[in-house]
């Protein structure tokens, strides 16, 4: 989701938002945002608007990801609900694959990179990934299994 529509959610996307709510109550999801929740939100403006438009916590983090991997599995384990004692317990879902799935990767998660039905690749970044990550594929590449440096 981007930044800018916290404030305007769409109504399929509140529902799909509600049945991850259904899926993994309480504190089993974390919005981990590289604008809301960080520096650039003063007084978390952003990151209480997103939460209160979702439903979901967002993170307040100091580093951008990926370099809030600590943080997010830190969020995880000192909270007892959420049962997680190892980062590969943690799924993280994103569109970017230097972001998101990099983060999960360095952590030692599960990383699922979302291609499809985001915003699109405007950004030179962002067409970037998505040509690294088909020549990638096209040459048999394969995501790691989840390993983990904080066990």
């Amino acid at each position: 989701m981007v930044i800018e529509d916290c404030a305007n959610i769409s109504f399929q996307t509140q529902a799909k938002f509600q049945e991850l709510r259904e899926a993994y109550p309480g504190p089993k999801l974390l919005i981990v945002s590289n604008t809301a929740g960080t520096g650039s939100d003063p007084a978390f403006a952003q990151a209480e608007l997103l939460e209160r438009n979702t439903g979901i916590r967002v993170l307040h983090h100091n580093t951008k990801k990926p370099g809030c991997r600590s943080e997010v599995f830190e969020y995880f384990r000192n909270i007892p609900e959420a049962g997680v004692t190892s980062p590969s317990q943690i799924a993280i879902v994103g569109d970017r694959l230097f972001t998101d799935v990099m983060m999960a990767n360095l952590m030692g998660a599960h990383g699922f990179w979302v291609k499809d039905g985001t915003i699109g690749p405007h950004s030179f970044f962002a067409r970037a990934e998505h040509r690294l990550a088909a020549f990638l594929l096209r040459k048999g590449y394969a995501a790691p299994d989840p390993r983990s440096s904080f066990e």
